[in-house]
Formats: C-alpha cells, structure tokens, sequence
C-alpha cells in the first residue's frame, strides 16, 4: 500500500510540474478582421470573322480553309470580346497565342503576323488592362501578312493552318496596387 501511494505522489509531483498548479489563465477576443471575396478574370469571345485587305476596304473571307493567299494578301482575324477584370490589385495582357499558325511550307521569309489589337468604338486599348477599361464588347484582331517581296515559286502549294491561334487573357502584377477606400 505504501508503494502504492509513493507511486501516486510521484506521479502527481510530475504532472504538477513540481509543486505548481494545473490552472493557468487565457483570454481570447475575436479580430473582427472582415471578409475578403475573391475578384475574377473571364475572357468571352464570339465567333471570329476573316477578311483579307482590298482596294476599296477589307473583304470578308466566307470560309478560310478554301481561300488560297498569293503574295501581297493581308489576312485580319477579328473577334468580338468581352473582358472581366474585377479585382482591386488586377491588371492583365491580351496577346495572341501561337500566332505563327501550323506552317507547312511556307519559307519563314514569306509572312509575318502583328500583335494582338484591342478597341472599342474604334478608340484603341492599351496592354495592360485593369478594372478601369471598358472592354465588354471590344473587337480584338491579329494580321498575318503574306509578303509581296516573295520571288520565284517560293512557298506555292504550302499550307498555313490557323486552328491553333488564340487570343489569351493572362494577369499580370499591376505597376501599383489599387485600393478602394
């Protein structure tokens, strides 16, 4: 029995800590700190529209896969887009992606493609976007000239497939951080 009970002691010395007590005291107060919701970033784009540059104004291509280019041939892709910027620290670029196409053929010294343009009612928007630019129904477009310095039988019967080309919305850091009172 007397074993027993020093046992015990010893036990209760350990939890105790040596001779303090098991109490302690806390307190906790909650922050009040709010809620934060996340902002978006969307790009929606409808059906895109193929002309080729002429005398008198661009002419629309009614089906690109039997148009066949020569030299001189300036094709426009354009696209009617809605952009979505909410965020009080968001800022992205509109680019285009893959814009050299597939080429099959095409001597590299025969085309170039330009950067992604970006307007609305004819006024043009500037890389990069925040939420301050207006640009729900805004007409993006890239070009992909089929130069008219191309000599000989450079590139005949080549073909040059556009099914991969896009147009890309990527977030970027803004210059400064915008924050609504």
């Amino acid at each position: 029995m007397t074993k027993g009970a020093i046992v015990t002691a010893a036990g209760v010395m350990l939890l105790v800590g040596g001779g303090g007590t098991l109490a302690v005291w806390n307190v906790q107060q909650n922050a009040e700190a709010g809620t934060v919701a996340a902002g978006d970033l969307n790009l929606v784009a409808e059906a895109g529209v193929w002309t080729v540059a002429g005398a008198n104004g661009p002419i629309t291509i009614p089906n690109i896969n039997t148009y066949q280019i020569v030299p001189g041939d300036t094709l426009t892709y354009t696209q009617t887009v809605d952009i979505t910027l909410d965020g009080d620290n968001i800022a992205a670029n509109l680019t285009v992606v893959n814009p050299a196409g597939v080429n099959d053929g095409f001597a590299a010294d025969t085309y170039t493609t330009s950067a992604v343009t970006l307007e609305k009612d004819g006024v043009p928007i500037q890389n990069p976007l925040d939420k301050d630019d207006d640009v729900t129904d805004a007409v993006a477009s890239v070009t992909f000239d089929f130069l008219e310095s191309t000599t000989g039988r450079t590139s005949t019967d080549a073909t040059y497939s556009f099914s991969n080309v896009a147009f890309k919305l990527e977030q970027i850091a803004p210059a400064d951080p915008i924050v609504e009172p």
